[in-house]
């Protein structure tokens, strides 16, 4: 069978897509959330050490949540409106 082209199709497949990255987007942030309190709890419940929990927040997890926190941005920002944009396109059609 041949790939289908029509409009509707394209429209349909770009929903699919854009449900696909909404899930991503959320499932990635309660991703980043979720580290950091598995972290927090290992510190305050588990009792890992002041120092090496301050220094590991300091000079690891804050560079790394910066990192994570630009591609949720990416993401939400500029992959999904991208989606949207095309989706409008081929429904104005």
């Amino acid at each position: 069978m041949g790939r289908q082209t029509s409009f509707a199709h394209q429209k349909n497949v770009l929903e699919q897509f854009l449900s696909l990255l909404t899930g991503f987007e959320s499932d990635f942030r309660l991703l980043i959330q979720k580290f950091d309190e598995d972290i927090t709890s290992l510190h305050e419940d588990q009792g890992l050490m002041d120092e090496i929990y301050e220094d590991y927040k300091a000079t690891y997890f804050n560079s790394l949540n910066a990192t994570l926190s630009d591609i949720h941005t990416r993401i939400q920002e500029e992959d999904i409106p991208f989606i949207e944009k095309e989706i409008d396109f081929l429904s104005s059609r």
